[in-house]
């Protein structure tokens, strides 16, 4: 079977490899797609050779190992797997996911959308009708979009130095988007409006009134994770979800500490628990609840032999990139 390893920095190379046979507990996956994630841009850049890649999986089941149970040939499946970027994958059956059938292929990375899940249990809104505040409308940043819609945000903003980026934010739920530059002064706070940590007469009050309750960042950047810190009001939640790397990240704490928000990095570790939420995921865009399709278009639909090339353009977005695939299997 064809699969892919790297050679070095931004250069891989596809090979040929004997197809594995699944073990007891496991399936092995025809692949068709594997979504392409942010997070192995920078590693990427930095390969050694022989490194792989790969860690959102779509594709349907050519075997079964032993002791599996719930699960068939030719079902279709996504779920946790890595690496990925081959003809074929072994799955665990307990990290397996049948895709239901009024969910399309494109649309149907789980282990992306468990991630999402993820996001919307830990910002989950104080009550329905609170605002929200997306930095860094990409794929993940939509899907937080228009999963907050679904789950009863009032006014959503999205903020993102693209203007093709606060497009997308719009049509995914947004109510109101900015650039980082265009933000209103008034959504910023700064011990500094208040004197320090010396409040005057009447005071406290209005510091609460600064800010957001929950503002969630996904651009991965220094930048934004300050721009997310500077929004997020008094006694508030800040979610990060951008992967960031690349060199450390210089932020105000005294600030954060000020305002007592609280930070929680919003990513997902726990493989039972992204299984889960892989599978509510596909269910609430079965049933139309959670209305996050149509991401991918089909000019970013790449064969594994210019992985490189689509990692180029997931770097430098042109337009309409929102979210891109590997073929696997032509």
């Amino acid at each position: 079977m064809k699969s892919l390893i790297m050679e070095g920095p931004a250069k891989s190379r596809v090979i040929d490899i004997e197809i594995p046979t699944p073990g007891p507990g496991e399936v092995l996956v025809k692949m068709k797609y594997c979504g392409v994630c942010s997070s192995e841009l920078e590693p990427w850049k930095t390969a050694v050779n022989g490194q792989t890649f790969g860690h959102e999986p779509m594709g349907t089941i050519e075997a079964v190992g032993q002791g599996v149970t719930g699960l068939e040939k030719n079902d279709r499946v996504t779920g946790l797997s890595s690496p990925c970027y081959s003809q074929y994958t072994i799955m665990k059956e307990e990290n397996c996911v049948v895709i239901p059938e009024a969910v399309a292929d494109e649309d149907a990375m789980g282990e992306a959308l468990a991630c999402l899940i993820n996001v919307g249990a830990q910002m989950a809104l104080a009550a329905p009708g609170d605002p929200f505040v997306v930095v860094g409308c990409g794929y993940m940043g939509l899907g937080t979009i228009s999963l907050m819609r679904a789950m009863g945000a009032g006014t959503i903003i999205g903020v993102d130095i693209r203007e093709e980026a606060r497009e997308n934010a719009l049509k995914y739920g947004a109510d109101v988007v900015y650039s980082p530059d265009t933000l209103p002064e008034e959504y910023f706070f700064s011990k500094h409006n208040f004197g320090g940590h010396v409040l005057g007469p009447g005071r406290k009050k209005e510091m609460f009134s600064i800010g957001f309750s929950r503002v969630e960042e996904f651009a991965g950047t220094g930048s934004a994770l300050r721009l997310a810190g500077d929004i997020t009001g008094m006694a508030g939640c800040l979610g990060i979800g951008g992967y960031h790397l690349g060199g450390d990240r210089n932020i105000d704490f005294q600030q954060w500490n000020y305002k007592m928000m609280k930070v929680l990095n919003t990513q997902i570790r726990d493989d039972d628990l992204a299984t889960r939420y892989c599978r509510q995921a596909l269910d609430l865009i079965a049933r139309g609840q959670w209305k996050f399709t149509g991401t991918v278009n089909p000019r970013h639909i790449y064969p594994l032999e210019e992985f490189d090339r689509c990692q180029y353009e997931l770097e430098h977005k042109p337009a309409g990139f929102i979210k891109a695939l590997i073929r696997c299997n032509d």
